[in-house]
């Protein structure tokens, strides 16, 4: 193995990586994370009947990631019964599970029922991966639309890096820098940690003269850490 002598031949390495294994890594982690909060919201449903719908959801999940031929008549059943917000998390689920598969049109069925019935709490995610979905199959045009839907302030941060990754799809690095920028400085506005993912994106970008988004993600975890340590005294 050569060994990397300076910090710009390994720049250069990680670039040369970055761009060309950018869109499957982002895509993977943005759909999975998309059913793991998804999953996060049911939770806060805690009436007798949100329990047993819980509980059956829960039990599907379990069936279809253990026996996926034999749940699917159960599966069926329980979303023609269930055009809400279960029937939402089931089927994010199961668009996650599609994509997984390479199945992207029969995610992006599954992850438009969950956007036309989940509501405020999981439309707008759906819609997000409905988003990564189309830029994943190079349908750009459809990526920006589903995009442009999510207009929750608490979505900003996705949306601007999701943005960055449709532009950068396209071969227009200079709108996708600006973008993961926009990303980067809601992360500094609202003091929330910038994924590594983020990092590496806009760095791969980044001209001369930009401080790297690294050195801006630690001097925020800092700062995070400071802005607790006061609250806590």
């Amino acid at each position: 193995m050569d060994v990397l002598t300076d910090d710009h031949e390994r720049e250069q390495v990680v670039r040369k990586w970055w761009s060309e294994n950018w869109l499957s890594l982002t895509v993977g982690v943005a759909i999975a994370l998309s059913a793991m909060v998804g999953y996060k919201y049911y939770n806060s449903y805690q009436t007798e009947k949100a329990q047993t719908y819980a509980y059956e959801l829960t039990a599907l999940k379990t069936k279809l990631a253990l026996k996926p031929t034999e749940a699917k008549a159960e599966v069926e059943a329980f979303l023609a019964e269930h055009k809400d917000v279960y029937g939402s998390l089931l089927s994010l689920e199961l668009a996650a599970n599609n994509a997984v598969e390479g199945k992207y049109e029969e995610a992006l069925k599954n992850a438009s029922f969950a956007k036309e019935n989940g509501g405020k709490l999981i439309s707008p995610n759906a819609a997000i991966m409905k988003a990564h979905l189309y830029t994943q199959l190079k349908k750009f045009d459809e990526a920006t639309a589903e995009l442009s839907s999510v207009n929750s302030d608490a979505y900003a941060i996705e949306k601007y890096e999701l943005e960055g990754d449709i532009n950068l799809a396209k071969g227009d690095k200079q709108a996708a820098l600006a973008s993961y920028k926009k990303a980067i400085e809601e992360c500094e506005s609202k003091k929330i940690a910038i994924n590594t993912l983020l990092q590496m994106k806009a760095d791969s970008l980044r001209k001369d003269g930009d401080t790297p988004a690294f050195e801006r993600a630690s001097a925020l975890a800092e700062d995070i850490a400071t802005s607790a340590s006061t609250f806590n005294k």
